[in-house]
């Protein structure tokens, strides 16, 4: 393959390569750094020679339409920009009468030097050691403003053979005085002149990751967060196709990605001359930042890519991404195991003898991982007391947490605990002693929702006070899970920290978690916030897997799982079974579907099971059985959406071992009327020649059909079986080659 990155110093162009991609940027003689070229690609020596001919002939309005690298406010005035910054004084003398004109908002950034290395990173990049990423080539390029001693650098970062980009910026105020940013971006993401449409993640608690789809017109398109989490009601992540392009294995597919879980903004903008670009940063309506003389700031990073092999080839990049470069290893092997939750059990009616056995029996049926949620800690009978009082309740557990700990140990399980670290309850006795170490303003009202106020991480003190009671509990207990929750939207944002806290809060979040996990190998960390708030790169690079929704109805989930695995791998998307009568639609929905949807990502068991008869006991076992047989194949293969929601009236995916040789298919059908026949399903990238044994989870036989069978006339069964001709229903099937 040709080098990765390169520079033709005759062109002064810049060209990063991936297998099958390509991102290209030209200095111009002034030093003006500007966009060529981003799209699928050959990797032909001599593909971008003559590259005057493909620029654009005319800028509208001087230099407002310029395909600027990262556009500031300075050279553009018009439309949306990357960077936006404040100096309280001119360069040189000031001239008498120009006081009202300060501050100078106007950066204009020229090429200074370049290098290439492979040891920079992003910032807020993870520092507990366990991620153990490749050395990836990495292009600095460093700007300097015409005027002020105020440095950007740019970095591009690339994983050739998965063709991902990432991006950050790295500020540096060299100055004498303070300077004040206003709207920071990452990155902007130049996309070929064509018409497109946006799918991004949407929804809101309870209702995560719906996907949604719309064209994208002249104007700015605006997705972002606007708190101390990710977000319920927006991902930080999009797809973007040409107009009209709908089949998921074929075509042009941009995509992309923040590694920030905080205040972000994502904002795709449509020109006049049809030219589009994407900003991808901090939001700008709350954010500000000072950089002190001598001070840098570097951002998280902004990932992308463009495939030429439809959605499905943009999420297996993605996914193949995650696990290779941005998962934390687990001491515990390389599959998420099969868990067991009592919150929808027990809620607040904790006990030591139920704890005990809910996790005989949760060992029974083949649980690998027991998690006490809520209700385990000082004083907590109901969601109004406690939180922020991290020491076991000796009414519940008189003896600790040892007792139960060396059970389920002895049962073949592992321990998981539930906490909330961020949040705290007026009615604690940490409340009681330090009121002031909340998110506030002086006499202004404490807006308390679920009872709970958001502890200001923009205080290193509460930070370490956080640290400390996390760090007991871990050097007291065997502990190895964490299901690190954050329940609610931030309301008054007074801190410490000023207006910094958007970043400070998550700075804090994240240095907690990387301390815990490098002083304890054997623990993992799922993120929750209500569910699926707290989803995207920089949390998963901490976190093994996520809580994707508290709603835990299938026929919900299905929707929700859809529009996730756009992104997100399935290896980290814990799915829980729950009670016949959903708690939180009421839907009845059968113990077959429940399972059928559960088994696409990681394997959760949240009903209360010793209210269960044995004979349905049994079938959990048998199910979470054939789980184990395909896990390796979900969690670790190569995922097809061969029909998705909304638009198909059936969910169907298949993954794909690396090799072939296995997969399972499954299909959850939500809108079918009766009547309706669906169609038989061509499957994906399986051996031509091989035979499939296709199997259930009796592993009675269903059928063996030639690979080349499958992928040209599709699954059979579906239809002749009857299975389907109404909603809801459900199968998973294994394919293994005899």
């Amino acid at each position: 393959m040709l080098d990765a990155i390169t520079f033709d110093a005759q062109q002064k162009l810049f060209i990063l390569r991936g297998n099958r991609s390509y991102y290209a940027m030209r200095l111009l003689d002034d030093g003006a750094l500007v966009h060529v070229g981003f799209g699928p690609a050959q990797t032909v020596p001599d593909a971008f020679s003559g590259l005057d001919s493909y620029e654009e002939p005319n800028y509208v309005w001087e230099n407002q339409g310029r395909r600027w690298e990262y556009p500031t406010f300075g050279d553009v005035s018009q439309h949306d920009v990357a960077l936006t910054a404040a100096f309280p004084e001119p360069p040189g003398e000031r001239r008498g009468g120009e006081q009202n004109y300060l501050p100078v908002r106007d950066v204009r950034l020229r090429y200074v030097h370049h290098d290439i290395c492979s040891s920079a990173q992003p910032g807020l990049t993870a520092q507990h050691g366990r991620n153990e990423p490749s050395a990836r080539p990495t292009l600095c390029i460093t700007l300097r403003d015409i005027g002020y001693p105020f440095i950007a650098r740019l970095y591009y970062r690339i994983t050739p053979e998965l063709d991902i980009f990432e991006r950050w910026v790295e500020l540096e105020n060299q100055t004498d005085m303070q300077v004040s940013i206003e709207l920071l971006a990452f990155a902007t993401i130049h996309l070929p002149t064509d018409r497109y449409t946006l799918t991004r993640a949407a929804g809101a608690w309870g209702r995560e990751f719906v996907p949604i789809t719309q064209e994208l017109h002249q104007g700015v398109t605006l997705m972002r967060q606007l708190g101390l989490n990710t977000g319920h009601q927006v991902n930080p992540s999009f797809v973007i196709r040409p107009l009209g392009q709908t089949e998921p294995d074929v075509g042009r597919t941009c995509f992309g990605l923040l590694a920030f879980s905080g205040n972000w903004s994502l904002r795709c903008e449509v020109l006049p001359t049809d030219a589009v670009r994407i900003h991808g940063g901090y939001e700008h309506g709350n954010f500000g930042m000072t950089l002190n003389p001598g001070e840098t700031h570097c951002t998280p990073a902004f990932i992308f890519g463009i495939a030429d092999d439809g959605i499905n080839g943009a999420s297996n990049r993605l996914h193949a991404w995650f696990h290779r470069c941005v998962l934390p290893k687990s001491v515990h092997g390389t599959t998420r195991p099969v868990l067991y939750n009592g919150w929808e059990s027990v809620y607040f009616d904790m006990s030591m003898e139920k704890q005990l056995q809910l996790a005989r029996t949760a060992a029974a049926i083949g649980v690998e991982l027991f998690c006490v949620d809520d209700g385990w800690f000082s004083g907590r009978r109901n969601e109004r007391i406690g939180l922020g009082d991290w020491t076991v309740d000796p009414s519940i557990f008189p003896n600790g947490l040892t007792p139960l700990i060396a059970e389920v140990t002895r049962l073949g399980m592992r321990f998981g605990l539930w906490v909330e670290p961020e949040m705290v309850n007026p009615d604690s006795h940490l409340y009681r002693t330090h009121p002031d170490w909340v998110l506030h303003f002086p006499g202004r009202p404490r807006t308390e929702m679920r009872h709970q106020l958001i502890l200001d991480f923009g205080r290193s003190d509460v930070v370490e006070t956080v640290y400390a009671m996390l760090d007991s509990l871990l050097a007291e207990n065997d502990i190895t899970f964490f299901k690190w929750d954050m329940n609610r939207y931030i309301t008054e944002m007074g801190s410490a920290a000023g207006r910094e806290i958007w970043y400070r809060h998550v700075q804090g979040v994240y240095g907690i978690m990387d301390r815990l996990l490098k002083k304890y190998p054997r623990l993992d960390i799922q993120s929750c916030s209500g569910g699926g708030g707290r989803v995207d790169a920089g949390m998963l690079s901490r976190c093994v897997q996520v809580w994707t929704s508290d709603n835990t109805d299938a026929m919900d989930r299905v929707y929700i799982q859809d529009g996730f695995s756009l992104f997100y791998p399935p290896a980290t998307m814990e799915s829980w079974v729950t009670h016949e009568r959903n708690h939180q639609t009421g839907r009845m929905i059968p113990l077959d579907v429940r399972f059928d949807v559960a088994m696409r990502g990681v394997l959760g068991i949240g009903t209360n099971l010793d209210a269960l008869p044995a004979d349905e006991l049994e079938v959990y076992r048998r199910k979470i059985a054939f789980y184990k047989k395909i896990r390796h194949i979900v969690q670790g293969g190569r995922l097809y959406r061969l029909a998705s929601l909304p638009t198909d009236s059936a969910s169907v995916w298949q993954i794909v071992s690396p090799d072939g040789e296995e997969s399972v298919y499954s299909i959850a059908v939500v809108q079918a009327l009766q009547g309706h026949h669906l169609p038989n399903y061509r499957l994906r990238n399986l051996l031509p020649d091989a035979t499939y044994r296709i199997t259930n989870e009796s592993d009675d036989e269903i059928g063996r059909f030639s690979g080349a069978q499958l992928m040209t006339l599709g699954m059979p069964g579906d239809q002749r079986h009857g299975h389907f001709t109404c909603s809801l229903r459900s199968r998973t099937v294994l394919l293994r080659r005899v």
